[in-house]
């Protein structure tokens, strides 16, 4: 009779057999057989790094970003562009709609301008805006031909500057022609705080002969640009 040999107890690799090489974790639990292990709340432990299933999911719940509201982000943008933009309007920068035909020909009626409020310096010249002296809600458009202190004459259709002539080529000549600056000898001297200015279209302005200088406090601003139409654009 043949002598049967028990089976005895079930080999496994052990020391640096290579069938253990990069098993660990829950691979090497599943390897030997051993029951999966749970924590007390029934949860499996992850075997990379020691925490449930359940942790797991709650960390990266936590860590997802809060959903962001795009009503209100809109509302914001929006209010902050009116903000700046009224702010803008109000102390550095304004658009004007040219009227008349003072400024020919460098302004016509219906062109627009872009004028700076702020962080400018007036010289001989500039074109600018200024509230009239006359009517406080009326806005002109001329050109700066004297500064503070300076004295101005004017004589047929040349100016002067305390004596010298003035070249002026932006002058509508025609207008000049027909109907000279002004029919009689001008001459005035200006206060520390005045500007003397005048139309390019000297035959049809209401301008500093009428008024006399305009002080500075009455000054919007000085004209820049020239944006519309957009084919006559031009920087001054």
């Amino acid at each position: 009779m043949e002598n049967l040999e028990s089976p005895g107890e079930p080999e496994y690799p052990r020391g640096d057999d290579e069938s253990w090489e990069n098993v660990s974790g829950r691979e090497a639990t599943d390897a030997v057989g051993l029951p999966e292990i749970r924590d007390a709340s029934g949860g499996n432990f992850d075997g990379i790094d020691g925490i449930t299933d359940e942790a797991a999911d709650n960390r990266v719940a936590h860590e997802k970003p809060a959903p962001r509201n795009s009503f209100v982000e809109a509302v914001v943008l929006v209010m902050t562009a009116l903000l700046l933009a009224l702010t803008l309007k109000t102390y550095v920068a304004e658009a004007y709609e040219i009227k008349g035909s003072s400024m020919m020909p460098t302004f016509r009626d219906g062109q627009r301008v872009v004028v700076l409020k702020a962080f400018y310096d007036i010289e001989r010249g500039d074109v600018i805006i200024f509230t009239s002296t006359e009517n406080g809600s009326k806005d002109l458009i001329k050109r700066v031909i004297g500064l503070p202190g300076e004295k101005i004459s004017i004589q047929g259709d040349q100016v002067y500057v305390d004596g010298r002539s003035l070249d002026e080529t932006y002058v509508n000549a025609d207008g000049v022609r027909r109907h000279g600056i002004t029919s009689y000898p001008v001459t005035e001297e200006l206060g520390p705080d005045e500007f003397y200015v005048l139309g390019d279209n000297r035959g049809d302005s209401h301008d500093s002969r009428r008024f006399h200088g305009v002080p500075s406090r009455n000054i919007k601003g000085k004209v820049v640009v020239r944006w519309w139409p957009v084919g006559e654009l031009r920087s001054f």
